[in-house]
């Protein structure tokens, strides 16, 4: 039997326990063309914000800090400060990956302050309330004595790393009509986050392409045997848009109480327009596709009955005008 198709079970040699041995993933990409994706993985630009341009000396200060020590975490502040959601996502994730056991420490110790911010109302993980701070308000675990954490020690290595590009034959290599992207020498971890980034790359490219999970096997011959199996469906965010705040948040605790506590669900609400063209958006995300269409009538009753209400509040108006009968 093939290890694509079991668990396999070996039997620990001390004390007879059995363990089990997954098969392991990585991300692969199917493009149309493997030249085109070649090419667009050398192309600095297609990177978007995941790309560093190690040639500007004032890249360098960005990723790797001033180069007196006692200047980094003020510069560690300021760069905070200036980062979109999506480079302090980048920034989170370089920190845990990079020193865990430093975050580890930064989690255990300021994880009451973060329970403050959830019964203040909030909702997220413990990540979303980092990001809902300044720099100035950031706990001094999470960048470090002299911003240690923060930033990254200026090597050779590290500086071919934080450039944005991958490399060749160390971060991705081809095989057959694919390209795989091994997740054990890969800059940009964990597998959703490299996804991300391939995927910022291959749209910016304007190229048609599939992601596929790739398996490899040790062989005798050393040689990877590489074998798809389909993607997981990803459940597209469930959106509803209302008038005011009010409503969102009680279109939101609706939800709640339907679906119950979903591990990994999140409900956000963005804000479009200015003035009297405010509208509300409540968006949901992490929940299955059986979840999802729970979620969906409740979503169209709640609209609905606020349509009606309108039109009736409308209709009296008009009334009192004198306006209709």
């Amino acid at each position: 039997m093939k290890l694509t198709d079991l668990l396999k079970e070996i039997e620990d040699e001390q004390g007879g326990e059995q363990k089990s041995i997954r098969t392991q993933y990585d991300l692969a990409i199917q493009p149309e063309s493997i030249k085109d994706a070649l090419q667009a993985l050398t192309n600095i630009d297609n990177y978007g914000i995941y790309a560093q341009n190690m040639r500007k000396p004032e890249m360098i200060k960005k990723v790797f800090g001033p180069s007196i020590p006692a200047q980094k975490t003020n510069a560690a502040k300021k760069d905070w400060d200036e980062r979109s959601e999506a480079e302090k996502d980048i920034k989170i994730a370089d920190i845990k990956n990079r020193v865990p056991e430093e975050w580890s420490i930064a989690v255990e110790k300021n994880t009451s302050k973060y329970e403050d911010w959830k019964n203040d109302g909030n909702e997220g993980d413990f990540e979303d309330w980092l990001k809902s701070l300044d720099g100035k308000l950031l706990p001094i675990e999470f960048y470090g004595r002299y911003g240690k954490n923060y930033f990254p020690i200026k090597t050779p290595d590290t500086l071919k790393k934080y450039s944005g590009i991958m490399e060749p034959e160390t971060h991705y290599y081809v095989k057959d009509n694919l390209v795989v992207f091994p997740q054990e020498s890969s800059p940009f971890n964990s597998k959703p986050y490299l996804k991300k980034v391939l995927k910022t790359i291959m749209d910016n490219a304007g190229l048609e392409y599939k992601f596929a999970d790739v398996e490899r096997e040790g062989a005798e011959d050393d040689t990877p045997v590489v074998s798809t199996r389909p993607e997981k469906p990803t459940v597209p965010p469930l959106s509803t848009t209302v008038n005011t705040a009010d409503q969102a948040d009680k279109l939101r605790k609706m939800f709640q109480k339907r679906l119950g506590d979903v591990p990994g669900a999140k409900y956000e609400v963005e804000s479009t327009g200015t003035g009297a063209e405010r509208k509300y958006k409540l968006v949901v995300t992490g929940i299955s596709a059986d979840q999802r269409a729970k979620l969906q009538p409740l979503a169209f009753d709640f609209k609905q009955n606020l349509k009606e209400s309108f039109d009736f509040e409308r209709r009296q108006m008009l009334v009192r005008a004198g306006i209709i009968k």
